[in-house]
């Protein structure tokens, strides 16, 4: 039972981690791959990756926390990056992706070197 609920805690880890990067790739590449071909890789890329958790190899303690802060720093990413518009008063087309992925490009950097990069007490 355990080993179950962990899959699936890593699978829902995996799926907030990777769904902007692949969804967000797509888009800025043109929109190459349809949507339910976006959903399908994270589907695998997200299930694949579920097992290191499960097997152990992988902390399931710091996928989420990685997924934690990626989100809480793409919204702050997001603020900064709202506030800069406004106040450089710059126009910014609704098709155009790129914005939204240098944002979640900031959040993912921001998420490697808070959680990976840094010694945290609570890995020690």
């Amino acid at each position: 039972m355990t080993a179950t609920v962990d899959f699936l805690l890593a699978v829902f880890g995996f799926v907030l981690a990777f769904y902007p990067l692949v969804s967000l790739g797509n888009a800025v590449l043109g929109s190459p791959g349809s949507a339910a071909t976006v959903n399908l890789v994270v589907g695998v890329l997200a299930f694949g990756g579920a097992y290191p958790v499960v097997a152990g190899d992988w902390s399931l303690g710091r996928l989420g926390d990685f997924a934690f802060v990626l989100i809480a720093s793409a919204i702050g990413w997001g603020i900064i990056g709202m506030v800069s518009v406004l106040a450089l008063d710059v126009t910014i087309s609704g098709s155009n992706r790129m914005p939204q992925a240098i944002v979640w490009g900031a959040a993912y950097v921001t998420a490697y070197l808070v959680v990976y990069r840094t010694e945290l007490s609570i890995y020690r």
